[in-house]
């Protein structure tokens, strides 16, 4: 993947929530899978949006990925960017007879 692509991504979300080549074993429940070659941990909807927008307008595969369950992912890696939703999208919320639910809320809870 191109520098500048890479960049952008980090002028997006922040460089503490880029990572690259990170092993995907970290992030699945089965332990297996090799290295994203993006990994982006976006902390709202729009940094998730701008990621999304980028991937497109870049042709750049991409999976949005929960807590990892039952997930398989090749020793080879991904070719592509991970776009990790769980741990920092995981608010729950009771406002009366409503629940709010952001993506990466597990099941359990």
């Amino acid at each position: 993947m191109k520098k500048e692509i890479r960049e952008k991504f980090c002028e997006l979300l922040g460089k503490d929530k880029v990572l690259f080549e990170e092993p995907m074993s970290s992030h699945t429940t089965f332990r297996i899978g090799g290295p994203a070659e993006v990994f982006l941990m976006p902390e709202s909807y729009e940094q998730i949006r701008s990621a999304l927008a980028l991937c497109r307008e870049e042709g750049l595969p991409y999976f949005v990925l929960g807590n990892g369950s039952n997930l398989l992912v090749s020793d080879s890696g991904y070719r592509g960017v991970i776009i990790q939703v769980y741990k920092r999208m995981n608010e729950i919320r009771v406002e009366g007879e409503r629940i709010f639910v952001q993506a990466g809320a597990l099941l359990s809870k």
